[in-house]
């Protein structure tokens, strides 16, 4: 399995791009930087999209990824999120006044729809392109998922935007093949009021997050820092000792 980190950052800035992962170059998660990264070949590649949850900033560049395909797409995109996800995108994004729905719209140059929307159950492994995939619910101010990505016998989790949270420490606890966690720290301890208010985590909070998971071996990629306070996070994760954490950069690429 191959993950590239197209953006990992909490917050946008010039140098700091969005939270978007491209898994083996077909399957995307979450589009917040997919377009002002990915050549347009390489967003033509895309076949299924995992969406954990609606903010702006996880799913901007699936609305500019499909106005770029339309006429040039081969195959409809699959767009994969839990039912409050996928109703969040119709009614909020795609909705014909924020933005054009690309599930809909067919003409001579393009005889299907760029995108379409498909649910995906809570807690039930389903197959999506050349993975299996099971979404678990977890703790953010709105709808949102971890995705357990399985290929080739190794599992990827993407916890994606949370604050502390319980299910999916306990379904991570069962996989024997556990690879590496995707795991948020967007403030640093100071400003942990407002962490809790945005159901967001803390580097002291991403630790009792990690905790939980029992599994001390598994490397825990950091993500979504805000870049104001990037610094200052970055210096109380180091501080954080006898945890096997990896502060992603975009532009990384892992191999499991």
């Amino acid at each position: 399995m191959k993950l590239r980190v197209l953006g990992c950052s909490g917050g946008q800035i010039p140098g700091y791009n969005l939270s978007s992962f491209l898994i083996n170059d077909s399957l995307l998660v979450d589009a917040g930087s997919a377009t002002s990264v990915l050549g347009f070949k390489a967003q033509q590649k895309i076949k299924n999209i995992l969406i954990t949850h609606i903010h702006l900033d996880h799913v901007m560049g699936l609305a500019t990824m499909a106005d770029n395909l339309y006429g040039n797409c081969a195959s409809t995109i699959n767009v994969w999120g839990i039912n409050d996800v996928v109703s969040g995108l119709k009614s909020s994004l795609f909705n014909d006044t924020i933005w054009p729905d690309f599930t809909q719209i067919t003409g001579e140059s393009q005889g299907w729809p760029v995108l379409s929307f498909q649910s995906i159950p809570e807690e039930k492994p389903m197959p999506i392109g050349n993975s299996t995939v099971t979404a678990v619910r977890v703790n953010h101010i709105v709808p949102s998922v971890a995705f357990f990505i399985e290929n080739s016998k190794k599992t990827l989790l993407v916890v994606g935007d949370t604050g502390p949270t319980e299910k999916v420490w306990l379904m991570a606890r069962r996989k024997k093949n556990l690879s590496a966690v995707v795991l948020e720290a967007s403030f640093p301890n100071r400003l942990q009021d407002i962490a809790e208010m945005s159901r967001h985590l803390t580097p002291r909070m991403l630790a009792q997050e990690v905790d939980k998971l029992r599994k001390p071996s598994v490397p825990i990629l950091v993500t979504h820092l805000k870049p104001q306070f990037r610094n200052e996070i970055i210096a109380e994760l180091k501080r954080l000792k006898h945890y096997h954490l990896r502060i992603l950069k975009q532009g990384d690429t892992l191999v499991f």
